[in-house]
């Protein structure tokens, strides 16, 4: 079974809005032979984003409501643990992308051995740390 981490941006898109999705990673998304996580910290900014009004939905109506939704989709959360904490620090810092959220995500995804999906270009210079990256080119 193929496993996978889902970004904060694929959530949205999940979510919020479907259009953002490309048709590659929908496919996968729709397929059940893959297994489907994300990080603690995406379930954080989703929380955050809702609660600040910058997402909205009809469906979801309030911050708690996302927990329901990710049980549906049967995408299961992973906490942050010192392994993916010891896994960042070792991450290479770039000037232009130094945002600690999307570098714990992708340290999880590192030290797990579980590709991460993504719309976030500078992701890929990551590869070379040892991400398996799937970009969701829309």
């Amino acid at each position: 079974m193929r496993r996978y981490y889902l970004d904060t941006n694929i959530l949205i898109f999940i979510f919020f809005d479907k259009d953002g999705l490309s048709s590659a990673i929908s496919s996968l998304l729709d397929n059940y032979d893959c297994c489907f996580y994300t990080s603690s910290i995406c379930v954080l900014e989703l929380v955050h984003l809702m609660q600040i009004n910058k997402l909205k939905s009809k469906e979801i109506k309030d911050a708690i409501d996302i927990f329901e939704y990710l049980q549906e989709a049967n995408i299961q959360i992973s906490p942050v643990t010192e392994k993916h904490l010891k896994e960042y620090a070792n991450l290479p810092y770039y000037k232009d992308h130094n945002d600690p959220n999307d570098r714990i995500i992708i340290a999880q995804s590192i030290s797990d051995k579980i590709a991460l999906i993504s719309s976030d270009t500078k992701f890929d210079r990551y590869i070379e740390n040892g991400l398996k990256f799937e970009f969701n080119k829309r």
